[in-house]
């Protein structure tokens, strides 16, 4: 009796676990909702909200707002360099420009260098509406490139933004030396890099 008692109660354990891994279709699964305005064009908002399942965690690649690109392959290169770019602020358009035609350059405010941050502060023009994706490339002479695409809603005017990047920085023997900073593949916004 003891025999088909113990049996039966480890069946019905595998059984009631099997089905849960089967029922349980969200265990592996992440959910984000989006709330945006369906017509941006329109004076009134009416918000729709769309939901994005991903099969798994590994998987989230949702950017909003002014956002660094996570782990892209330039990032990775620059550890080469001991930079580690964790973080960046964008400021809200500074100067209308309706008519921008181009005669206003982006331009680096700082470059602030120590043991162990690198803080580069820069303006950009560009539409007024915009976010921004950031990233960074370091080429072989150790110039630091800090590359940024504007994405989003198109508006009709054009103003000036602060970008703010910051970076942890390691030091040693092994570590390459980052001498000047760029904008966008621009040698002409080219800035040498002082140590403090």
């Amino acid at each position: 009796m003891r025999k088909y008692i113990f049996i039966s109660t480890f069946i019905l354990f595998t059984i009631s676990s099997y089905g849960q891994e089967g029922i349980d279709l969200t265990k592996y699964q992440d959910t984000v909702f989006i709330k945006h305005n369906k017509d941006w064009t329109s004076d009134k908002i009416h918000y729709v909200t769309d939901t994005v399942i991903f099969q798994t965690g590994m998987r989230r690649n949702i950017l909003t707002g002014t956002t660094i690109l996570p782990v892209a392959s330039n990032t990775w290169a620059s550890s080469e360099y001991g930079l580690f770019f964790y973080k960046v602020t964008k400021t809200d358009c500074q100067k209308d420009i309706n008519e921008y035609d181009g005669s206003i350059k982006n331009h680096i405010n700082s470059v602030l260098m120590t043991d162990s941050s690198l803080i580069v502060d820069f303006n950009i023009y560009d539409n007024c509406c915009y976010d921004f994706l950031c990233n960074i490339s370091v080429d072989s002479t150790g110039v630091l490139d800090l590359i940024y695409t504007g994405y989003g809603t198109y508006c009709s005017c054009d103003c000036c933004f602060g970008l703010t990047y910051y970076f942890r920085v390691k030091k040693g023997k092994d570590i390459l030396v980052i001498k000047s900073v760029m904008l966008n593949g621009n040698r002409d916004s080219m800035k040498p890099i002082k140590t403090k």
